[in-house]
């Protein structure tokens, strides 16, 4: 079967039939339908579309249907004419062309001279995208440019899409989204290639800065067959590119202590010692131009922000201590600068009128000294610096072949390592922690990140081939994409004493009783650790002008994702090998119904599989009943323990594993899918408004849960029903006694998603552009995105609590952690001109600029959570008793984030700016978290009233306070 399926694909690259839509994930499309005075179509009309930005210029005739199509085309500004002996010679300019987008360009010729023509501007007509069938979001360069952004992460502006729940992040990594009801499924993409992080649901591979983004593609709803890998959104991030002019850029934006306010619920008295430090410093550059006009182009970015943060890591060891166990005195703070810098480099060079080639290479690094270990009881010793190093190469070919066949190549390569590593104050080691007292002596407490020695490494390799195939009324396109990850690990290796007193270290020490510790803990194993996963997709699709004003789309998608091999050995036979799914067939159609030019009905149905998760397989290996790496823990009494400071050199005498609880991958395992329906109606105002409603609805099944499937024979029950198992291991406690717990990743899940939104928009018109939209949305699910193992990631960025009853999965029925039931959002850049007559007066009421991002929501869901383990399953904070998952709401959220532009031209196209840039301007307290435990009997019952009012739960966490940036920029 596997091989019938790998030669199918293979097909499918080899012979050109039809383009992938990823071609169109960094391109556009210009069409349209050319006619007479009465209406009549009119075949043989010659139609020149010209980038006006770049002189690249695409010849083509219309059909007999007088339709015309020019795909694949780079972004920019175009214009488009039409020429036919007879007919006036017609001209529409200023045709701002976005990714992924259709633009329509209806053409009437009217009967006269060719020498005449009739020029239009594409601003004069109606703003409705006709072409468009997807829910999506397009930002363009002047909403990335100028909206404020003061984490200087461009990902947050997810949000400003309909539909799309959840949180922004305050610095480089990943916002926590939900979109379509699915929590975390996010399929990142930089021009269309895979920008996915494939470990956990939500993560992405590389940051990106302002000077990588032309313009962002948020797509929640729709997509057509060509984008797979994700139930919820797909994240496009468009790499700018240079043009025939010389453009660039130069800024300087900073922040110190006192430009913010006290952090939400902060317990210290509000002085200026307490107050924490705030020192951010960020310079960026750009620069673009032609290399050889009207062929070859070359954009260059960079971004380096440092950013001070120490005053999270202040170091509270008390000065006696610190001497009385021998360290050297201790500052306040360790120098934790982190030094970020960003760069693209990418050139466009059109080889011949057929073939374009795109190269681009990217370039982020996060280095973070004194970044673990350090702060609190964490002395200088355990510190570890940390460096997170990302890049990404890629290149695009796009080659025309006759007047009917297109093909798109593209082939990726990225590449992310994180590693933890020892610094010149870091001791040699072992770990040493005296309790409550310090640490010291080697940052070597944890396997993890943290632990000096912490390597990780993701590599994909990606190929994408598309072909086009334009005949008649008809777009036929078909596509493949196959990726290649290898994961490498290596564990730190773990040494740690644990000493009860500052006397019993001393006597260790000094090697009066080198068995004066308590514990003693050491990691044994292969540290290292690798696999290799392949995913693959492939799909056909027609784009169909069934009517000059009915368009349908219309095909089917393939993702296919072979799993790690498994441990051959293993005990347990889940683990030895791991089934592929090889049903993952989603068809997909849409269309888009012109009734007037003011007026276009949407609407589209299809189903959609989820992205692989891999750390589910990562954890199967690592932890399968004969572990690759293993913690051995001793007492000073324990035989063949060490005298303090030496190790173990080998497992000490006698020692046998404990009974383990291992990770499995249910052997049924299926991708998710989901079943999504969607319908669009959009109304044009006047030629730059236009008012949108929509509707969505999702289907999903078999949605991933972690089950716990050796529990048996329940010694009892909780009053609610839920079993109770018992902690003794034998075979009347454990389907398989050689293990305690065996956390099996099922596809057993399922839920639904309903979501009515309302939006009003503006294109740029006059300085001003806008879009406020309104979402009431429900979803439900019973697969809470739990940890797949105890200690370990959960397999989304965002975790759920676990299963709370083995038996019972609608006991887990709720909201997930990111459903929001009402929310606004709105993005405005507002530069209006005003001619008062009086120049003192218009020199102060023009140049000016405000950027605004609000978003207003009913609050974030939260589960209530008890103080014990009710059920015996390993997992504590199970919910009291009548308690639902995700039951309860955080407060109302209310934020609103502003730039301010103050331009001073100086001469032509060079203009100076003066940027103020706020963070929750109004500095309303906006609830992150609560302390939402109960305490409560065996039973499960609340020994206090559980509030009903969410204000009632301690606040143990906020977003960010208002913030204030300040910066200079120069613009040539």
């Amino acid at each position: 079967m596997l091989r019938a399926i790998f030669a199918f694909l293979l097909s499918i690259a080899l012979v050109p039939a039809v383009a992938s839509a990823q071609s169109q994930a960094a391109n556009g499309s210009i069409e349209g339908t050319v006619s007479d005075a009465s209406a009549g179509v009119l075949p043989g009309v010659t139609v020149t579309v010209t980038n006006t930005d770049t002189g690249a210029v695409r010849t083509v005739v219309t059909n007999e249907a007088g339709l015309f199509r020019a795909p694949l085309l780079p972004l920019g500004t175009y214009t488009v004419s039409a020429e036919l002996q007879g007919f006036k010679k017609f001209e529409q300019v200023a045709i701002q062309l976005a990714a992924g987008q259709t633009a329509t360009v209806n053409v009437t010729l009217s009967v006269g001279e060719l020498n005449e023509t009739v020029t239009v501007s594409a601003a004069d007509r109606p703003v409705l995208d006709l072409a468009k069938i997807d829910a999506c979001r397009n930002l363009s360069e002047t909403e990335v440019k100028n909206l404020p952004l003061v984490a200087r992460n461009p990902y947050n502006f997810a949000l400003a899409q309909p539909g799309v729940t959840g949180f922004e992040n305050p610095e480089f990594g990943v916002p926590r989204l939900s979109a379509n009801g699915t929590l975390m499924r996010i399929n990142y993409q930089i021009d269309g290639n895979t920008n996915t992080e494939k470990d956990r649901a939500g993560l992405r591979l590389l940051p990106m800065s302002e000077v990588m983004i032309r313009e962002v593609k948020v797509v929640t709803s729709g997509y057509a067959p060509e984008f797979g890998q994700t139930m919820g959104m797909v994240y496009n991030a468009i790499t700018p590119s240079g043009s025939n002019q010389v453009r660039g850029d130069a800024s300087y934006l900073f922040r110190r202590r006192d430009f913010s306010a006290y952090p939400f619920f902060f317990n210290q008295p509000h002085t200026g010692d307490n107050k924490p430090d705030t020192q951010v410093d960020t310079f960026t550059g750009t620069l673009g131009g032609p290399a050889i006009k009207d062929k070859l182009f070359y954009y260059l970015g960079y971004e380096r922000t440092r950013r001070d943060l120490s005053a999270q890591k202040v170091i509270t060891i008390v000065p006696s201590n610190a001497s009385a166990l021998g360290l050297a005195a201790q500052p306040g703070v360790p120098p934790n600068i982190q030094t970020v810098p960003f760069f693209i480099g990418k050139a466009d060079y059109q080889i011949n009128p057929s073939n374009r080639l795109t190269a681009r290479h990217i370039i982020f690094r996060n280095d973070s000294p004194y970044n673990n270990g350090v702060g609190a009881l964490g002395s200088m010793e355990v510190a570890a610096d940390f460096v997170d190093a990302m890049d990404s190469s890629a290149a695009q070919l796009v080659s025309t072949i006759g007047a009917n066949l297109l093909n798109e190549f593209r082939v990726q390569y990225a590449h992310r390592h994180q590693l933890s590593s020892a610094n010149e104050d870091s001791g040699p080691g072992p770990f040493v922690r005296v309790t409550g007292i310090a640490d010291f002596g080697g940052p070597f407490g944890t396997t993890g990140q943290g632990g000096a020695g912490f390597d990780f490494k993701q590599n994909i390799t990606q190929v994408i081939n598309n072909t086009t195939l334009l005949r008649g009324s008809h777009s036929y396109k078909a596509g493949i994409d196959a990726q290649f990850v290898h994961d490498e690990r290596t564990s730190a290796p773990l040494q740690s004493y644990t000493f009860p007193t500052i006397a019993s270290y001393q006597a260790a020490s000094t090697g009066a009783n080198p068995f004066g510790y308590s514990t003693f803990s050491q990691a044994f194993g292969e540290l290292a650790f690798d696999m290799n996963t392949q995913i693959y997709g492939a799909f056909v699709q027609d784009d169909w002008q069934l009517t000059p004003d009915i368009k349908l789309l219309y095909g089917v998608r393939y993702d296919l994702y072979k799993a790690p091999d498994g441990v051959e050995n293993a005990p347990f036979e889940n683990n030895r090998s791991f089934g592929t799914d090889t049903n993952n067939f989603g068809p997909r159609a849409g269309v888009a119904w012109t009734l007037n030019p003011r007026t276009v009905v949407r609407a589209s149905t299809g189903i959609m599989y989820d992205q692989p998760i891999l750390i589910a397989y990562e954890n199967a290996l690592q932890f399968s009943g004969s572990p690759r790496t293993f913690t051995v823990s001793v007492s000073p009494t324990s035989a063949g323990a060490p005298a303090f400071p030496s190790n173990l050199s080998n497992t000490p005498p006698g020692f046998q594993l404990p009974i383990q609880s291992i990770a499995t991958i249910d052997p049924d395992f299926q991708i998710a899918r989901t079943w999504q329906t969607n319908v669009q109606v959009e109304r044009a105002i006047g030629n730059d408004y236009s008012v949108t409603l929509g509707y969505v609805f999702s289907k999903i099944n078999d949605l991933p849960v972690i089950g716990d499937i050796n529990l048996i024979n329940p010694t009892g029950t909780l009053p609610d029903g839920r079993p109770v198992y018992s902690t003794a291991v034998s075979a009347q406690t454990r389907l398989d006694p050689r293990f305690n717990h065996i956390y099996s990743l099922q596809s057993i899940g399922e839920g639904h998603y309903n979501a009515l939104s309302m939006s009003l928009s503006r294109r740029l018109a006059h300085g001003t552009t806008f879009n406020l939209s309104y979402t009431l949305a429900k979803g439900e699910d019973n697969a809470p995105l739990s940890q797949h193992f105890p200690g370990t990631s959960g397999l989304g960025v965002v975790s759920d609590q676990f299963r709370t009853d083995p038996t019972n999965l609608d006991r887990d029925k709720g909201p997930n952690l990111l459903d929001i039931r009402h929310n606004f959002n709105g993005s405005i850049v507002f530069n209006p001109t005003v001619n008062s007559g009086n120049p003192l007066l218009n020199g102060i009421l023009n140049n000016n600029q405000l950027g605004i991002l609000m978003q207003f929501n009913s609050g974030l869901p939260f589960n209530v959570t008890s103080n014990r383990d009710l059920n015996n399953d390993g997992f504590g904070g199970d919910r009291p008793l009548g308690v639902a998952r995700n039951s309860m709401y955080l407060p109302h959220r209310y934020n609103v984030d502003m730039r301010y532009s103050r331009f001073i031209p100086i001469r032509g196209d060079v203009r100076g700016e003066i940027i103020g840039e706020f963070k929750n301007i109004f500095n309303t307290v906006q609830t992150s978290g609560v302390t939402s435990a109960i305490q409560v009997d065996a039973f499960g019952n609340p020994l206090t009233v559980i509030p009903s009012d969410p204000e009632l739960f301690p606040a143990n966490g906020g977003y960010e306070q208002r913030e204030f940036q300040l910066g200079f920029r120069i613009r040539f």
